[in-house]
């Protein structure tokens, strides 16, 4: 029988989505080459079944890297609750003042923001809402003399900055999230591809063991060891992103499995 090489094994499973991801980019474009996929026994419904798979998770793992985390989003909450917390400091300040003209821009600006005493305790899009319309209210016209005599053009234009940020920041994690939702999950999709790169794989195997031209074993015994190169390549990527985990305590032989990233 002819000796043609196999494919070795990648232990894929283990990858995290963008490294598993990346794995079967990569083996779908030395597919791609390939002129005659008749050749290689390789029918154009499951080539395109395995690109659609492969874009599909490269589309989750581009979501993963596009969530907003919630660090970020609270450090940003937090930052114009302290803003608005300053504000309304200085205005309550200036109303014990003894001098007439900052008591009586504390007296201006006390009127403004009374109705949104409470807006650090609203939920989110509603706090977003509320300091829109104190803002809108602080920078009438009757009380730009007020917010000049207590210096506090500065912290409203701040306010409105880190206000819109975070709304942004907001908007973002709800479309992530609704697209998440429309796709398959990546667990399935993991599980489909892992499924067609196997019959792909079988099929080229099979095709260079009844192959009759030797242009065509050529061909076939290239393109295996090409894929085989790549699973070597990626191990090492794997392989090393797991040495770098290892706590000192951890035998160098072993290999900590790493969770599987949804």
């Amino acid at each position: 029988m002819r000796q043609v090489p196999q494919f070795k094994k990648s232990n894929m499973g283990s990858y995290v989505l963008a490294l598993y991801a990346g794995f079967h980019q990569t083996v779908q474009s030395v597919i791609n080459r390939v002129d005659d996929l008749t050749k290689i026994h390789v029918p154009e419904d499951l080539a395109n079944q395995y690109e659609q798979l492969v874009g599909q998770l490269t589309e989750n793992n581009s979501l993963q890297k596009a969530r907003v985390s919630t660090e970020e989003q609270d450090a940003s909450d937090a930052e114009r609750d302290r803003l608005v917390s300053y504000l309304f400091f200085v205005i309550s300040n200036a109303l014990r003042s003894k001098k007439s003209d900052i008591l009586n821009a504390g007296k201006m600006l006390e009127t403004a923001i009374r109705p949104y005493r409470s807006v650090a305790n609203q939920a989110y899009s509603a706090e977003t809402s509320s300091i829109r319309g104190l803002i809108k209210d602080l920078n009438k016209d009757e009380n730009m003399g007020a917010i000049s005599t207590l210096n506090l053009m500065s912290t409203i234009e701040e306010l409105e900055a880190e206000n819109e940020a975070f709304d942004t920041l907001q908007k973002a994690a709800i479309d992530t999230a609704a697209a998440r939702s429309r796709k398959t999950s990546t667990l399935e999709l993991r599980a489909r591809t892992d499924d067609v790169y196997s019959e792909i794989c079988e099929r080229i195997y099979a095709s260079g063991l009844l192959a009759v031209e030797p242009d065509d074993v050529t061909l076939i015994t290239s393109l295996i060891n090409e894929i085989n190169d790549i699973i070597d390549s990626y191990k090492t990527t794997h392989n090393q992103s797991m040495g770098q985990k290892k706590t000192p305590s951890t035998p160098p032989e072993e290999e900590l499995p790493e969770e599987s990233v949804e």
